[in-house]
């Protein structure tokens, strides 16, 4: 069981990574002319239910690299659990992350947000002002 878990995860990021980029695809024209409204509104529900499947990976991954240890310790069939669950997540894809999303971890997040926000763009600042920092030439720097 030790090698399927890490089987699936990865099999899975690679779905995410190919459903996204068929998602991200714009629908082709119909004679010449912009893509038809029925193709955009059923882009635009294949992107959120990319998203959802994104957002629930993301928090499944935080919570493996955070808690995984000590669970299996506790919970018993623990891998084969975990495992249930990724195929889970990799049959239903955006029909199974999406009442993840939904009704999990949006209800989590929500009272924090105003906290978050905030945070996160302080960290992007830090970022773009490192990234810049790390592009100055050292020799300027010194002389």
């Amino acid at each position: 069981m030790p090698l399927v878990v890490p089987a699936l995860r990865l099999f899975m990021v690679f779905m995410n990574v190919y459903d996204t980029y068929k998602t991200l695809k714009i629908p082709p024209r119909r004679k010449g002319g912009p893509p038809s409204i029925r193709a955009m509104t059923q882009r635009k529900r294949d992107l959120k239910g990319c998203l959802a499947v994104w957002v629930v990976w993301c928090c499944l991954a935080t919570y493996e690299k955070t808690f995984d240890r000590f669970i299996s310790f506790i919970v018993p069939f623990y891998s084969e659990i975990k495992s249930v669950t990724l195929l889970f997540l990799l049959l239903t894809r955006a029909k199974g992350a999406e009442p993840l999303y939904l009704h999990i971890l949006r209800p989590l997040i929500k009272p924090y947000v105003d906290t978050l926000d905030p945070l996160l763009d302080l960290a992007r600042d830090i970022g773009d002002f490192l990234f810049a920092l790390s592009q100055v030439p050292l020799n300027h720097v010194l002389s």
